[in-house]
């Protein structure tokens, strides 16, 4: 477990970094981008820690239910917890940039120029 003042100063520096990247999320929706926002900043925190426990550790281990019986490899709750968290801070930022502005120009440049022809002649 790492220490609660440096857990604290890294979820703040991630909330900065998500809230630098979702800035232009409209007023309306900031109140709900802000708990989105906390909530994968501490999330992606805990993975980390995660993925370090894994990689010294791996994703399974030795496990037997009493001294009689013969151990057997199983996967270990970190890595559960692991797959579990990352599916969540997945569905944040997909909540996320769902919130975002759609990018006009992109619609633009992905036409096939039909719209632009039958809106810009002249009908009589």
């Amino acid at each position: 477990m790492i220490d609660e003042k440096k857990e604290k100063r890294e979820i703040n520096r991630e909330k900065k970094r998500l809230s630098s990247i979702y800035a232009d999320i409209p007023a309306k929706r900031k109140d709900l981008a802000e708990g989105l926002i906390e909530n994968a900043a501490f999330t992606r925190i805990r993975l980390k820690e995660l993925q370090a426990d894994i990689a010294i550790y791996g994703l399974t281990e030795l496990f037997s239910q009493s001294e009689n019986q013969e151990p057997y490899s199983r996967k270990r709750p970190e890595a559960d917890l692991y797959n579990t968290m990352l599916g969540n801070y997945l569905k944040y930022i997909k909540q996320l940039n769902d919130m975002l502005p759609k990018d006009t120009d992109a619609k633009e440049i992905t036409t096939d120029g039909f719209d632009i022809f039958v809106d810009g002649r002249d009908i009589k």
